[in-house]
């Protein structure tokens, strides 16, 4: 067994674990290149939590953020699949993998706590980029450090932000099983 399956074995439903340099340098700023790339295609989102909650800036303009869909219903949903995945493997089903872009929009906003969803599964949050965004998990604040890796229990509460120190701040969301 690999030592990040150990790892993410060895948590408890309340428990996350960060893990920093998680890739090699290499291996990190190829696929920052590959997600960095004017090329790599981003999708509009107003709706950062869920449905109803529509956050809006002091102008009342919404607060927005763009994702990539790389997995989901059981099979690969980007042409970007192979080129990211093949750095991540401590998954032993996928569910859904997402890479997030919140932008700068001026003013800093922590997002909603939500679960990822309602039935058991584990989660791990990849951050491609260092900014003052960060990850509440419970009452614990992770800050968005690049090639760090969280692992956590994506079914108990949670929270993102966006930046205002950097142009963007870009993760890499894992469910699986």
């Amino acid at each position: 067994m690999c030592t990040i399956q150990r790892i993410v074995q060895q948590m408890t439903d309340n428990k996350y674990k960060v893990i920093d340099n998680y890739l090699s340098h290499d291996d990190f700023n190829t696929l920052k290149d590959i997600i960095f790339n004017t090329e790599f295609p981003w999708f509009h989102n107003e709706n950062i939590v869920n449905d109803d909650e529509l956050l809006k800036n002091s102008n009342g303009i919404p607060f927005y953020y763009q994702v990539h869909l790389i997995y989901q219903d059981n099979k690969p949903n980007s042409t970007f699949y192979d080129s990211i995945m093949k750095y991540f493997d401590f998954a032993l089903s996928l569910y859904r993998v997402k890479v997030n872009y919140y932008p700068n929009q001026g003013q800093f906003i922590e997002h909603s706590y939500h679960a990822d969803f309602d039935f058991p599964h584990r989660g791990a949050l990849f951050s491609l980029n260092t900014c003052d965004g960060y990850t509440l998990i419970g009452d614990d604040k992770v800050d968005s450090v690049e090639n760090r890796m969280i692992f956590f229990d994506p079914t108990k509460p949670h929270a993102s932000t966006n930046t205002t120190d950097q142009v963007r701040r870009v993760n890499i969301n894992f469910n699986y099983f």
